[in-house]
């Protein structure tokens, strides 16, 4: 496999609007006298100023408060990057607990995204199902990036119904299919559990035939209700690709160099941790 990896980073996005204020401004106009008697006077009584409320200064407020909506960023360990390699080296057909063996657990449990939401849809272009994403914990108000992982590894282990399965596209895909459901089965060294995992048939995560290599989420276009008119949940695309049989010493050595860097930032920086942009 070709090095392509490059270290590329995303910075961060700021929305800056100006203030608006809570009226319109006034502009007022007196007519000024130039005797001392005419002075005296306009000290005893009321002046008579005429109020002018600037049209042009409304119509700007009224456009000002046309504020986009705030720009959502997707954490560092999820961001998609084509030039670079994925700070999680995590399959998809594994429980992602192993993820805490490399990953502290404080760090999974940061936000996913930058705002927090409470709920994200995950689709991937290799797969027919949506995967909706909310918090494990009733006590969490927001999606956590170890919320992402285990959302992704329990929907693509429910079972494919047989008319799914029928709906394959040719008889190449329908042999791809059984190929990765025999290889994923055969991973399994204990035999007892192996003949269990083989009872239970063909799951979702099959259907990436292989590809179960988490590449990273990237955002999708914001859908909406077409009834209330207002954004749903925020949806990603699910990029994977085929795990690499015997990584070279370099790639290893800069995954392993990338993962401390991130860990440093996230550990010793009081800044935002989320050093990706959403697409």
């Amino acid at each position: 496999m070709p090095a392509l990896m490059k270290h590329v980073r995303f910075s961060s996005i700021n929305a800056l609007y100006s203030p608006v204020p809570s009226t319109p401004y006034v502009f007022t106009t007196s007519t000024s006298t130039s005797s001392s008697r005419s002075s005296h006077s306009e000290d005893s009584k009321p002046s008579r100023r005429r109020r002018h409320v600037s049209k042009l200064t409304t119509h700007s407020r009224s456009k000002s408060l046309d504020i986009p909506a705030p720009i959502t960023r997707i954490h560092y360990l999820l961001a998609f990057s084509p030039y670079q390699l994925p700070p999680i080296p995590y399959h998809l057909s594994t429980h992602p607990s192993v993820t805490k063996s490399f990953i502290s657990a404080d760090v999974l449990s940061e936000p996913a995204t930058d705002p927090p939401v409470s709920s994200l849809i995950i689709t991937c272009p290799h797969l027919q199902w949506e995967f909706t994403v909310t918090p494990s914990s009733r006590k969490a108000s927001c999606v956590s990036v170890i919320d992402v992982l285990y959302a992704l590894y329990r929907g693509l282990r429910i079972a494919v119904h047989p008319v799914e399965y029928k709906a394959l596209p040719s008889p190449e895909a329908v042999a791809n299919v059984n190929e990765a459901y025999y290889s994923r089965c055969n991973s399994i060294l204990e035999a007892q559990g192996r003949q269990e995992e083989q009872s239970k048939g063909i799951k979702r995560v099959d259907f990436l035939i292989g590809r179960t290599r988490f590449l990273g989420l990237s955002k999708k276009s914001r859908r909406r209700d077409d009834r209330l008119g207002v954004p749903q949940a925020t949806a990603y695309y699910l990029f994977t690709r085929s795990p690499t049989t015997r990584p070279s010493e370099t790639q290893i050595h800069e995954a392993i160099h990338y993962i401390a860097v991130v860990e440093f930032w996230t550990l010793g920086s009081n800044s935002p941790n989320f050093l990706a942009s959403a697409h």
